[in-house]
């Protein structure tokens, strides 16, 4: 895991004050990092042009246009009238060993947006925005300096925002470089070392990138076992009753040793899944609300779900039923997986709160960690292009989600997998956290075009893990 940070600039200041880092030193190592991004694009037929800003963000973009300056074509778009020091102090120093200022935008192969860093808190004006279209509209790669410009410090996205193919963030990762509404405008991220290791330039933070190697799978390493040694999945069955088979096919594609189908046998069954109309005695967890239609019976559903101990896996139908304040006020042990739509529902039955799904995805990790702190025996799976594991304030971010799971039943065979998890002995959280990179990784290791995933393709996928 890598740690993720609302803003840097404390972290800044806290290499000013305790290691005597100078502003100016942090600078060249960024613009060191950056000019060794560009280079890897840069032949000697090749040429760069650094579109700079007025402030810091700017002088990094200057100091990476000196580095580079003589073994490559490189040059310097100033749009606007510097206004901090460091960035007239290091327009002086690439003025004095040659490098060229345009003035205008021009033609280039490789496109550098350092206009404006993460701390950016206003609207851009037309002119910007203007240049931005242009830059957007440019053949050529296009990096970003610290964080594509349009994005606000408050996370909210400009009118127009930098298309980037790669962004080299500097010092640490940045919460606004991870929000579902950018991950079309950041490209690859790269985090730049800004003259100190990591380990000294990070302190700790409540929000987490979850990485391929963090993936723990549920490996059986006992020999003398048996089935019921990898626990027991029931899975409530609602009148859409493929969505619940594909939550059971999840479930024991991941591990469980048993599952079982609640509810009126169905016509077509997986062989290795079985059918019941009462609870198993032995069942260690029950997954519900995928392809539950309304109307159901309710007092059979809320005995089923709340006169025992067992641990939640909540879905779909459930985020909008009132049926779900009592499941939250029951303090079982509960994992909730809405998408924005189902959060907005949840949001407004459980906090009384009208939360628009736009409203949502502006923040999205705002809203998580306000509900997870509001209800700490919850554990959120926020779904989205990027999704949130939120647990008592502390978020886990999976950027590994492809366009290829935007189908209908990929959200049931997850939540399968994550009964399937807390039925092998995992907590809540760690059952959200290694499902959701199991289910996000198997959608990268699909190596044919992205259409044609299906569902099924998840469950046959995990074997390769």
């Amino acid at each position: 895991m890598q740690y993720v940070y609302e803003e840097t600039s404390s972290l800044d200041e806290r290499c000013y004050a305790n290691f005597d880092l100078t502003p100016e030193i942090l600078m060249e190592h960024a613009g060191l990092a950056l000019a060794r991004s560009v280079k890897k694009k840069l032949t000697c037929k090749k040429s760069a042009l650094f579109v700079c800003g007025m402030g810091n963000n700017g002088a990094d973009g200057i100091v990476a246009a000196r580095i580079l300056h003589g073994a490559y074509n490189v040059s310097v778009y100033l749009p606007y009238e510097l206004k901090s020091e460091l960035a007239k102090l290091q327009l002086a120093r690439a003025k004095k060993v040659g490098v060229v200022i345009v003035n205008e935008l021009i033609d280039a192969d490789i496109y550098i947006d350092a206009l404006f860093g993460a701390g950016l808190n206003r609207p851009l004006d037309a002119f910007t925005c203007k240049l931005l279209e242009t830059l957007n509209a440019k053949q050529g790669y296009k990096i970003a300096c610290d964080i594509p410009s349009g994005i606000l410090s408050d996370l909210t996205l400009n009118s127009v925002v930098f298309q980037a193919h790669e962004t080299i963030t500097m010092g640490a990762l940045k919460l606004g470089l991870l929000n579902d509404n950018v991950k079309d405008a950041v490209g690859k991220i790269k985090i730049a070392n800004l003259g100190i290791a990591r380990n000294q330039y990070e302190i700790p933070s409540t929000t987490f990138l979850l990485r391929k190697s963090d993936l723990k799978l549920p490996i059986r390493m006992k020999k003398n076992t048996n089935k019921g040694t990898f626990g027991h999945v029931a899975i409530v069955q609602g009148s859409k009753e493929g969505a619940a088979r594909l939550a059971g096919m999840g479930a024991f594609h991941f591990g469980a040793g048993l599952v079982t189908l609640l509810g009126e046998k169905p016509k077509k069954l997986p062989i290795y899944l079985m059918s019941s109309e009462t609870l198993p005695k032995n069942a260690n967890v029950i997954v519900a609300g995928m392809g539950l239609e309304m109307p159901f019976d309710e007092v059979a559903l809320k005995t089923l779900l709340l006169a025992n101990t067992l641990p939640l896996v909540i879905d779909a139908s459930l985020s909008h039923h009132p049926l779900i304040t009592q499941i939250i006020a029951s303090k079982k042990p509960v994992v909730l997986t809405p998408h924005p739509k189902e959060f907005s529902a949840i949001l407004e039955l459980i906090c009384k709160e009208k939360i628009s799904v736009e409203m949502i995805q502006q923040n999205r990790f705002k809203h998580a960690k306000r509900f997870s702190l509001a209800f700490p025996h919850v554990v959120l799976v926020l779904k989205g292009a990027n999704t949130i594991i939120a647990h008592n304030g502390e978020l886990f971010i999976n950027t590994y989600g492809m366009p290829s799971l935007a189908k209908g039943g990929s959200g049931d065979v997850m939540s399968g997998m994550i009964g399937a998890l807390l039925a092998q002995g995992y907590t809540p959280k760690d059952a959200a956290i290694h499902a959701s990179l199991a289910h996000a990784l198997v959608s990268q290791k699909f190596t044919c075009n992205n259409f044609a995933l299906t569902p099924i393709d998840i469950c046959k996928g995990l074997k390769w893990l």
